[in-house]
């Protein structure tokens, strides 16, 4: 679980419900079924239309990356690929082949792999290039599903307002249960709000910022593998990969 993901939404949530405590609203009061049905299923599903069918699943790992994590990956890529450089150094390139199946990270792996099959350099660039450039489309899908999702939440809580007023008018001869009726029409606005603010939109500023950083761990991989190419020492190599890390 990445920390700071937690503790903001339960933090949040804790300062809000706290604030509604004190402003003399009821805990209960706000717990209201029908009004998240109409707020948050609603605005996920409105949001699908924006996501292709085969990409679908970068929904799911969007969300995977802004919840868990918080590793310090580039820290890792580099040693990875500093002792992957001494090795080079040592052995030469084919020497990487018996390191292949410990390898977990697919782009590391698959990078390792071109490298072991001697292709030109040019082609090794172009190729992870590629990859580099779809998965960063893929990336964007995520963080404009989630940003989607909290730009039509609070729309989705002034429709369920707007429903539980409609129902509350039908209570005009009974004052009692007219305001009843108001001030429950108005909970389904504070979900959208709450679950805009709280949790769709920063859910996809961070997608954004770890895809950024997994961007970047690839290109990462991608300029220490060039190196390894050109036989540079292993020592070149960190100086390189220390200016994608905080030292």
């Amino acid at each position: 679980m990445d920390i700071l993901t937690l503790v903001g939404i339960v933090g949040g949530l804790a300062a809000l419900l706290i604030g509604a405590i004190l402003k003399g609203a009821s805990i209960l009061f706000l717990i209201q079924p029908a009004a998240f049905v109409i707020v948050v299923p609603t605005t996920l599903f409105a949001s699908l239309i924006t996501v292709p069918l085969p990409k679908f699943s970068m929904v799911i790992t969007g969300l995977k990356m802004a919840l868990f994590g918080g590793k310090d990956v580039l820290g890792e890529t580099k040693a990875q690929l500093v002792d992957l450089a001494n090795l080079v150094r040592k052995e030469g390139i084919l020497a990487l082949e018996s390191k292949i199946d410990e390898i977990e990270d697919p782009f590391l792996k698959r990078a390792i792999e071109l490298l072991v099959l001697g292709v030109e350099p040019d082609v090794f660039e172009e190729t992870l290039e590629t990859d580099i450039s779809k998965k960063e489309e893929e990336f964007e899908i995520a963080v404009e599903y989630w940003k989607n999702s909290a730009e039509s939440a609070p729309t989705f809580g002034l429709v369920g307002a707007v429903f539980g007023l409609m129902k509350a008018l039908k209570s005009l001869d009974n004052a009692e249960e007219l305001a009843y009726g108001i001030s429950a029409a108005f909970v389904a606005t504070v979900y959208g709000i709450t679950f805009s603010y709280l949790i769709f939109g920063p859910i996809s500023k961070k997608i954004k910022i770890k895809s950024k950083e997994e961007i970047m761990k690839m290109q990462m991989v991608v300029d220490a593998c060039k190196m390894m190419i050109k036989g540079e020492n292993p020592k070149v190599i960190e100086e390189k990969l220390n200016s994608y890390v905080e030292v």
